[in-house]
């Protein structure tokens, strides 16, 4: 019992340091990007005392990382594992909605792409073999290289998150591709001018280029 409990302790502690609305909070909010103290205790309507007595917390065990540029300190994200845990979260405990999202042609989901084109790109990768979705996730395919070298994308490093996992889509009820290779496909596509995100929401445009690109790749 000793040993079992020795071996669950890393991640007792992190569901610990999450199970606080202020930690978690300010987790969510560093997920859409660096923020001073000032901010995240703007936004979580909470004193700054007692943010930092929290932010303290997160940066004794690896959650989240500051930069000082003089006087001014910034937090982000330390562990990008967290992207992949908030995305199964919403799936286990996602709020009831009383009616389905309307469907959208592109958005983003966290750092990969989701809407009708997600869920497109994610079919397209699956017929091509660059993946293939089972039972206990998503593993990459045989043929993950060569498919991935049309849209201009590397088989990435996983380093310390998923390489690939299916993340379901709220509008389109389907499974759209997150995890580090649905990161690097995203991140292609917003550099070759294919994909433009809107400023200030999760949706996204598809340019005049992107379609030409992707006319012979994705599934119509």
């Amino acid at each position: 019992m000793a040993t079992l409990f020795a071996d669950m302790d890393e991640r007792v502690r992190l569901l610990e340091d999450l199970a606080h609305p202020v930690r978690y909070g300010a987790l969510r909010q560093l997920e859409h990007g660096p923020a001073t103290a000032s901010a995240l205790a703007a936004a979580l309507g909470v004193s700054a005392t007692v943010l930092a007595n929290h932010l303290r917390r997160l940066r004794e065990h690896g959650l989240v990382a500051v930069r000082h540029a003089g006087r001014h300190a910034t937090y982000e994200l330390a562990e990008p594992g967290l992207r992949e845990l908030f995305s199964v979260l919403n799936e286990l405990r996602a709020p009831p909605r009383t009616a389905p999202l309307p469907s959208v042609e592109a958005t983003t989901c966290f750092d990969h792409l989701a809407g009708r084109l997600g869920v497109a790109l994610y079919d397209a990768l699956a017929a091509d073999g660059a993946i293939v979705p089972g039972e206990d996730g998503v593993a990459l395919g045989d043929d993950a290289a060569t498919v991935l070298a049309r849209y201009g994308v590397d088989v990435p490093e996983a380093r310390r998150r998923l390489m690939a996992y299916a993340c379901l889509d709220s509008a389109e009820g389907r499974p759209h591709l997150g995890g580090a290779l649905g990161a690097a496909l995203a991140e292609r596509f917003v550099a070759a001018g294919w994909v433009v995100p809107d400023a200030g929401s999760r949706r996204a445009t598809v340019t005049p280029a992107g379609r030409r690109a992707l006319r012979g790749l994705l599934p119509r």
